[in-house]
């Protein structure tokens, strides 16, 4: 099965929806629940998901979806090799770089963003979209 990373961008499209986004984004979430991919979270993404949902949910309710969300994917650890190496790699974006290092360290098939700069940094994973990654499984 297709091992995935999937940004904190399209996580918060889907539980904090975004009219422009959410739709593909939905998708990616249908692909999980089918079976049809093996999604990864990097640990350091959760951190921004909560802050970011507990200002619209509360909370207790940002708690449920984060214990939903962990139980859904799985969480990919974070170690001081890994923050090192996304600081030796070229990309000027740490968290970005901390994705590609992840998804590396556990040759994931694709990272799946909306995140333009992210598209177009030097990784050894190829980025694509929420739309490109329905497309591949299709």
């Amino acid at each position: 099965m297709m091992k995935v990373v999937i940004d904190s961008n399209i996580i918060i499209d889907v539980l904090r929806p975004n009219p422009d986004f959410e739709t593909d984004a939905k998708k990616v979430f249908q692909l999980i629940w089918q079976n049809k991919i093996t999604p990864y979270i990097c640990a350091n993404s959760l951190t921004d998901i909560f802050y970011i949902l507990r200002k619209v949910q509360g909370t207790e309710k940002t708690k449920e979806t984060m214990i939903n969300l962990m139980t859904a994917a799985n969480i990919l650890p974070l170690t001081e090799n890994d923050c090192a190496n996304a600081l030796a790699s070229p990309m000027d974006d740490f968290e970005d770089a901390i994705i590609a290092v992840s998804a590396y360290k556990i040759n994931a098939d694709y990272i799946v963003s909306r995140d333009e700069k992210f598209m177009k940094a030097a990784t050894t994973i190829e980025v694509i979209t929420p739309k490109q990654l329905i497309d591949k499984v299709s």
